[in-house]
């Protein structure tokens, strides 16, 4: 990290002279070259091993595998994380069936169907993804699929409330890998140019899934029951976790022990050298373990994730996902009862129909935002001698900034004054601040692993358990707040706290790198 300067200044003269360069030597905070000549650098460096295998830990480098192989591994794990959140979050279209299934001295008890999930969540990040290094992430993420399947049946055949409410707090928890692992192992399988497109199609699959689903539901529920709702989701997730056995590889990977790491590697001159190192084959990839359990780690996984507290902008991330989070955690839980009540009188039925314009939503901006952040990324490092710095990534949360403000304005006023606005004031900033959601929670991500990647695990627990637990308390005050302020003056205050923390993405662009180096000197030395 010294010498940072001394590169930079070499690196102007090498790019000029068409050179290949190495990379800084505080790769371990972010700053890296990502473009040598007309060329992209392959970052992080791939192994030149297809298997890519050491003699203590049989990792093998996630990196080589091919494209079609990363392309499946991102379509399952959104698949997967699709069903977890619908089955945990996606019983509120659903509530008034559920409470018909028990005696009315149970309906304030039902509302723990929908809001312990969300607890549960977090406390599910809380447990696994510290094991996700200790045993490596893919047993992690099977037990998490079978788990999910065991608990589904559970729900599906539980004769009691309590017996329901405990089931669907173990499947939460399982569910809850749907968001840092599934980030993390999204992440891992691709190089810096490509993690913004590779986290926005996870969840943009992700949000086609969840609101075909939605509409689904309007109708399998009235037909089947909320038995068979859970019998449906069961049947998927097994399918996944067949599937996800033979084609979801141990994405793991220490290059903190791999000797090539400081070779200069770039889109054209990549090569696998199988005659050396000898083929991957499926065997490699269906072991379920690859190293001896570092049961040490999961100590070392939550001192680092207690630490991250002390970092400015981990802690503004984990705010500013809260608060476009808790956006969307009101808008899902209010707009049923705004459209059946008067002047919209839904239909029931109908209800579904307005999941598509998450669909739409996510089908056209999520996509148009990933790619956008990719190609920033790469202007940005073309303008900086091609050195590129994670803060970079920051200029993607100006769209999704803007729509969660203004998604909540109109929602909030057609919301208390639906005699002066159209349904499609509910439905559509609906759909908006989802997307600003995941927008927001996309760039999180990749900025994250971009800028810490040797903690990155336990930082993106922080985020994501983090948020888990600010939305728990936000079901909770969703209904006293609206009878306090109205839906106007609940949304006027969300408004305020998203353009807040979005302003506070100014200092962290000019400030991020210092903090970055910085929490790296402080607090995680031996990664640098």
């Amino acid at each position: 990290m010294a010498d940072e300067k001394v590169y930079l200044e070499k690196s102007v003269e090498t790019l000029e002279n068409g050179s290949s360069l190495t990379p800084p030597v505080d790769h371990q905070t972010g700053s890296v070259q990502l473009l040598d000549s007309d060329h992209v650098v392959l970052v992080p460096t791939p192994s030149q091993d297809p298997k890519a295998h050491h003699i203590s830990f049989r990792f093998l480098d996630p990196l080589n595998l091919p494209q079609w192989r990363k392309n499946a591994i991102v379509l399952i794990v959104a698949l997967y994380s699709s069903f977890a959140v619908l089955a945990t979050s996606g019983m509120g279209a659903i509530v008034t069936e559920v409470r018909a299934m028990y005696p009315p001295e149970d309906a304030v008890r039902v509302a723990d169907l929908l809001t312990y999930p969300t607890l549960f969540m977090g406390i599910g990040n809380l447990l696994a993804m510290p094991l996700c290094v200790a045993i490596g992430r893919r047993p992690v993420f099977l037990a998490s699929l079978i788990v999910l399947v065991a608990s589904g049946i559970w729900c599906a055949c539980s004769k009691s409330l309590s017996s329901h409410i405990a089931a669907r707090d173990i499947l939460s928890m399982a569910a809850g890998q749907s968001e840092a692992l599934v980030a993390f192992m999204v992440q891992e399988v691709h190089f810096v140019h490509q993690r913004g497109r590779a986290a926005v199609w996870n969840a943009s699959i992700q949000g086609v899934g969840m609101g075909a689903m939605f509409v689904a539901t309007t109708y399998l529920v009235p037909a089947w029951g909320v038995r068979w709702w859970y019998g449906v989701i069961t049947i998927v997730n097994g399918v996944l976790l067949i599937v996800a056995f033979f084609l979801v590889p141990e994405t793991m990977y220490d290059r903190a022990v791999d000797s090539e790491v400081d070779r200069v590697v770039t889109i054209t001159n990549h090569t696998l050298d199988s005659d050396r190192y000898g083929a991957r084959t499926w065997k490699d990839d269906l072991k379920i373990f690859h190293f001896t359990p570092r049961w040490n780690e999961t100590w070392i996984f939550y001192k680092v994730a207690g630490q991250s507290f002390c970092v400015p902008t981990i802690v503004w991330f984990l705010l500013l996902n809260g608060a476009f989070l808790g956006v969307y955690v009101f808008h899902s839980s209010t707009f049923a009862p705004v459209l059946l009540s008067p002047p919209y009188l839904f239909d029931f039925d109908f209800l579904g129909y307005v999941q598509l314009a998450l669909i739409v939503a996510t089908m056209i901006g999520l996509p148009i935002l990933g790619y956008g952040s990719d190609w920033i990324i790469k202007l940005m490092s073309r303008m900086n001698k091609g050195v590129y710095q994670p803060e970079y990534r920051l200029f993607s949360l100006i769209l999704p900034s803007i729509v969660a403000i203004v998604s909540c304005v109109i929602y909030g006023q057609a919301a208390q004054h639906p005699e002066k606005w159209s349904w499609t004031g509910i439905a559509i900033p609906y759909a908006a601040g989802n997307f600003a959601f995941m927008g927001a929670n996309t760039v999180s991500i990749t900025y994250v692993v971009d800028s810490w990647p040797a903690e990155a695990g336990p930082l993106l627990l922080i985020v994501a358990a983090g948020r888990g637990f600010i939305s728990f308390g936000l079901s909770y005050a969703t209904v006293p707040w609206v009878e306090l302020d109205g839906y106007d003056g609940a949304m006027r205050t969300f408004a305020i706290i998203c353009g807040v923390f979005a302003l506070l993405g100014v200092p962290c662009y000019f400030f991020g790198k210092k903090m970055r180096v910085w929490s790296q000197k402080r607090f995680w030395p031996q990664s640098c």
